[in-house]
This record gives C-alpha cells, structure tokens and sequence, in this order.
C-alpha cells in the first residue's frame, strides 16, 4: 500500500533523527545501531531479520552503513508491516476510556491536547465522515475502513 505523503514526511525525519544519533555521537552506523533504530521505531529487529535486510541491500554485518544505505533498509522495513496494528494503536489515542467508540468528547480533548483550534462544527463534520453507521461515533472498523480507503495508513 502506498504511503500518505505527510507520513512519508514524518517517517525521513525519523530515519535521519535515528542516523544522525549515531553518527553525532561520532558511533560508526552497523549493524547494531540498525538494529537499535529498527527496536527505536517499533519495527521487528530479530537477529536473523536485521542481517537478511543487510544482505538484501548489498552489505554484510561488519559494512559500516552509509545513510542511503541505512535508509533504504529501514524503509523496506517499514514496507514490511502490516498497517492494521498502527491504525488499532492510532484509533486508541483517541478512544482514551477505552470503550470502543470515538465521539465528539474524544475529538475536542484530541483537537486540544494537539493545540489545534477546531470548531465544534469541524469535529462533527468529522465525525459525520468517518461514522457510516449513523450512530453519532466513530468504531474501530469505521475508523480502519476510511484510514485504507484514504490510504491514510
């Protein structure tokens, strides 16, 4: 699936933050800081996964990774995952109690906490979008479906 341009933004920071620790550290990038980038970014990180990922972009466990290199891996990494379990995790930051569903109490403590001065009408336009069960909330599947079909993902 193709990724949504402000998450392929958020994700290059990332992949620089996570290089740039090393080398600013004056730490040679290899395989260990890899495998520490890939556990910093919530991406499987397995001994056997890290060296394989290394292999398939042409180096080996002892190559000191130059940043192209180092990006490259990390985003077939990123490639690799399923969206389903970011989308769950995304759809509970705003479900805070827990009970399932998304409603416009949820959408104003979010808009808050975030500083982002939305209109009470803004937030029910939102609601309205995503809930196409008409119960005035938005549930998991509800979320899940329109985050796919506008490859928000």
């Amino acid at each position: 699936m193709a990724v949504s341009s402000s998450l392929q933004r958020e994700r290059e920071k990332e992949i620089k933050a996570a290089f740039d620790t090393f080398e600013e550290s004056g730490a040679a990038v290899g395989y260990h800081e890899l495998k520490a980038s890939l556990r910093a970014l919530e991406l499987p990180a397995k001994k056997a996964d890290v060296l394989a990922a290394m292999r398939a972009h042409g180096v080996n466990a002892d190559t000191v990774l130059d940043f192209n290199t180092f990006s490259r891996i990390l985003w077939s990494k990123f490639a690799e995952q399923d969206p389903l379990p970011t989308m769950l995790k995304t759809f509970r930051l705003f479900d805070k109690e827990g009970s399932g569903r998304i409603g416009l109490r949820d959408l104003r403590r979010a808009s808050k906490e975030a500083e982002l001065p939305l209109k009470e009408d803004e937030l029910e336009r939102m609601i309205a979008y995503f809930d196409q069960n008409s119960s005035g909330t938005i549930g998991e599947a509800e979320f899940v479906q329109v985050m796919l079909a506008a490859d928000l993902q």
